[in-house]
């Protein structure tokens, strides 16, 4: 590795944990998005499952880079406020992944039996208990392997944010290669750190089934 890269590395180290924080932070907020998104459609709420419908249908045809420069230039022009690049990141991030986790949670929740809703409902279980200890745990069963992968695709999102100013660890990889022009020892260091971030976030989630008893695991 070259000497002039070993003196670049605590800046794409910074990089790195930026990457780390946006990924972190896109998977609570787009998760915790997805819950009630995921809950209305399959509850079949009048209108507000048609939104849910149609929100997850508008983000999920929409590339993502489309969906981070509207929430970085579109919605801050058409309603007149101001953010800054970290935060709009973020959210076009978080809505953009709770689409696909609200459709895989509606997937799970749809997967359970309705042999096993209709048992609860014949012990004298209200729909609200029926639901909360019947169908969440057996949906979460089914679900959490598919959450784990857009967790880990969500990482890789994170590339694109330097578009609108965001020196997460592609932007500085960038960065660095316009100083030192070393593409293919800079580019190694970036796949490699963005591998290891992906295999974590995967062992993790294969470490959880198995802890749990999920199938699948």
């Amino acid at each position: 590795m070259p000497e002039v890269l070993l003196r670049n590395l605590p800046f794409l180290a910074d990089g790195f944990l930026i990457t780390l924080k946006i990924a972190g932070w896109t998977a609570l907020l787009g998760t915790a998005l997805a819950i009630p998104v995921a809950l209305l459609r399959y509850l079949r709420v009048p209108v507000a499952s048609q939104l849910c419908a149609a929100y997850v249908g508008l983000i999920r045809g929409t590339p993502v880079l489309v969906v981070l420069l509207m929430s970085y230039f579109g919605l801050p022009a058409a309603f007149g406020y101001r953010t800054s690049a970290y935060p709009a990141c973020i959210g076009g991030f978080s809505v953009f992944i709770a689409a696909y986790c609200a459709e895989d949670m509606r997937a799970g929740l749809m997967a359970v039996p309705p042999a096993l809703v209709e048992a609860g409902l014949a012990l004298g279980l209200s729909r609200a208990r029926v639901l909360r200890f019947i169908v969440l745990p057996l949906a979460a069963r089914v679900t959490l392997p598919a959450l784990f992968g857009q967790y880990v695709r969500m990482v890789k999102y994170t590339s694109v944010a330097s578009v609108i100013g965001v020196n997460e660890l592609m932007g500085s990889g960038v960065l660095v290669n316009a100083r030192i022009f070393e593409p293919l020892p800079i580019l190694g260091v970036v796949a490699a750190a963005y591998l290891v971030v992906c295999l974590a976030v995967s062992l993790t989630g294969r470490r959880l089934q198995r802890r749990l008893d999920f199938p699948g695991g």
